[in-house]
């Protein structure tokens, strides 16, 4: 059917006919969708990632500083604390020499050594005469010696296990080195150390010379190795025969642990005195 174009104006909406595109087409929102506010994952992920605001120098500086101190005080006191608790327990307040305590642990160390392999080597071998340091003593002298004295006990040296070996004129002494000869926490102190040595040395020397007596008059020692207390150690004495006599001994010694490490060198110097007369000694 025709229609005039007059009626066919009428029939458009005002402004004419539009093409529209429905995917292009933007789609018509809410209102109160519009003005409503809603929480943006962008902003939050920027605000994540963003710098940490700057720290004032002087917070930074006060941190330092109270860090220190506190590190101070914990180990610092920890330090000053424990060591004398340490000597109040193992030094100050040993088991008494002679106190069933110390026959005790007397008793369990000499059953210990007796394990040991090296004393199982000089066990077997013929050659080698074996006793404790100062058995053959009596018990009222033995105070007045210093190793069977001040420095005997289970926290001291104890055990002195000598092989003696008259052909080579050599020693072997099988020592324990006890919690209360130590100068630092768990090092035996060197003292303690050279008198072992002294004694040890000496013993060669004093069963080397007819006499059977002599004293100490030169004695060099280098340490090597700490020395640490509560375990079994060596100390080796060989005679020097090529640079000694009937008045004068030159004797050499070490101080090993039980695996061989060397722990410390000396040698002596012994020598019979011509002004006095010294009282033999017998085993020692």
């Amino acid at each position: 059917m025709f229609r005039p174009p007059c009626a066919l104006a009428r029939a458009l909406p005002r402004g004419g006919l539009r093409q529209t595109n429905p995917i292009s087409s933007t789609p018509r929102i809410d209102p109160v969708l519009r003005t409503r506010s809603w929480p943006a994952k962008r902003t939050f992920f920027r605000r994540a990632s963003s710098a940490a605001p700057p720290v004032d120098k002087a917070e930074k500086t006060f941190s330092w500083r109270f860090n220190l101190l506190l590190d101070l005080v914990l180990f610092g006191g920890a330090g000053y604390f424990m060591p004398d608790l340490f000597l109040e327990d193992k030094v100050l307040r040993p088991p008494g020499r002679g106190s069933v305590e110390d026959v005790m642990e007397l008793k369990v160390l000499r059953e210990k050594v007796a394990w040991l392999p090296i004393v199982q080597e000089l066990r077997a071998d013929p050659e080698y005469e074996e006793w404790e340091a100062y058995e053959d003593f009596e018990e009222e002298e033995k105070p007045h010696r210093l190793t069977s004295g001040p420095m005997s006990g289970s926290k001291g040296l104890g055990v002195q296990r000598i092989f003696w070996n008259e052909r080579r004129h050599e020693a072997v002494t099988v020592v324990y080195f006890g919690d209360a000869l130590t100068g630092w926490p768990r090092k035996t102190h060197g003292g303690a150390i050279a008198t072992v040595l002294d004694e040890s040395l000496g013993r060669v020397a004093i069963r080397s010379f007819p006499a059977r007596a002599g004293v100490t008059a030169n004695l060099d020692i280098d340490y090597r190795k700490p020395v640490n207390a509560g375990y079994f150690y060596t100390v080796t004495a060989k005679y020097d025969n090529e640079n000694s006599t009937e008045r004068k001994a030159v004797v050499s010694g070490e101080v090993r642990d039980i695996d061989g490490a060397l722990c410390a060198e000396a040698k002596g110097l012994f020598v019979v005195p011509k002004k006095f007369t010294l009282k033999p000694l017998g085993r020692f």
